[in-house]
């Protein structure tokens, strides 16, 4: 096969494309559903806050009230701060996950379009090959001929490929 700087040049410029539409059509949306996750992690997050500053309140209702209540406050303050805790960790680690199943979902999508991709350019590459054998030979090739032509191209083509 004999590299020349058009083919190159239209293999570069389908390239372009492909990774302009993958930009246009899945970077946007998974911006948007990291940042719709981001956003309810810092609702959570808030509501944890705003838990914790009511438990702080009770907990100074009850020093006021009562002297000997003191310990078990304390306990409901500490208990009611690691839930919060624990419910931000798991979200973050679930957004994180989540994140991370989108971004290889879309990374198993790029590569099944680039073969794809591949796939057709290498049939259309072949088809062009026996057209131009066709032609150098000065008669038609048979379907037995075309095939065996077509995958033979193929063939060298995987192995450089």
């Amino acid at each position: 096969m004999e590299f020349t700087w058009y083919e190159f040049t239209w293999a570069i410029i389908n390239f372009l494309v492909i990774l302009a539409i993958l930009y246009k059509f899945f970077y946007n949306p998974v911006i948007k559903f990291l940042d719709n996750r981001s956003d309810e992690i810092r609702r959570n997050i808030s509501e944890a806050e705003q838990a914790r500053a009511e438990a702080e309140a009770v907990l100074e209702e009850y020093r006021n009230k009562l002297a000997g209540a003191k310990q078990e406050a304390q306990e409901i303050v500490a208990r009611a701060t690691r839930v919060g805790e624990e419910a931000r960790a798991a979200l973050l680690e679930q957004s994180r996950a989540e994140a991370a199943a989108l971004l290889e979902k879309a990374h198993q999508e790029i590569q099944r379009e680039r073969d794809d991709a591949l796939k057709t350019l290498r049939q259309e590459v072949a088809s062009l090959a026996v057209m131009a054998a066709e032609k150098i030979l000065g008669r038609t090739v048979t379907k037995e001929d075309h095939t065996k032509m077509v995958d033979q191209f193929l063939d060298e083509v995987g192995e450089v490929h």
